[in-house]
């Protein structure tokens, strides 16, 4: 299995990007593709054996790596994939705390908050730790996970102010509560 440039499988990877996150979750894929080409953001589509899987995008900023999606085809699903990319991403950042955010597990009324905790199951099993920070990204409550338990809210949002610039920043973050 191997990362290589999202642009080589960019059917595969648009498709699944779709299929996968909700619409209120998506960053424009124009965007991401563009931002991809600074060395500091990744864009990545997984492949097993010339077959696409997956997808990551990481941003990286200094010793803090965020994975911002990743999503494994429906059909490959249950196969240890996303495991395997995990530990792919560990590698590839082996001297940095890696981030990710799940949708936000307090939230028990929600319609997929069994799909929630399995999904938080998912994360501790391959090693991320609840940071106990939340955001609110777009108008959607997120709960932060990372590698390591060091990470605060202000080394978090630092970091995707310096990916956004400060007024899309502004735009994106402006629900987040400040701890």
């Amino acid at each position: 299995m191997k990362f290589v440039d999202a642009k080589r499988y960019k059917k595969q990877v648009k498709d699944l990007y779709r299929e996968a996150f909700p619409k209120d979750e998506q960053a424009p894929l124009s965007f991401l593709f563009f931002k991809s080409g600074n060395g500091r953001d990744s864009f990545y589509a997984v492949v097993d054996k010339e077959k696409f899987v997956g997808l990551v995008y990481t941003v990286r900023i200094e010793k803090l790596v965020y994975v911002f999606y990743l999503a494994v085809k429906a059909e490959e699903r249950e196969q240890g994939y996303g495991g395997k990319i995990l530990k792919m991403v560990r590698k590839l950042y082996s001297d940095c705390v890696i981030t990710l955010a799940i949708e936000d597990t307090d939230k028990t009324a929600a319609d997929n908050y069994q799909q929630r905790l399995e999904r938080l199951h998912f994360y501790e099993k391959n090693g991320y730790k609840q940071l106990h920070i939340k955001i609110n990204e777009a108008g959607v409550d997120y709960e932060l996970l990372g590698t390591e338990t060091t990470v605060t809210q202000a080394d978090f949002l630092a970091m995707m102010k310096k990916y956004f610039g400060s007024v899309m920043f502004r735009m994106i973050y402006k629900r987040t509560k400040i701890e």
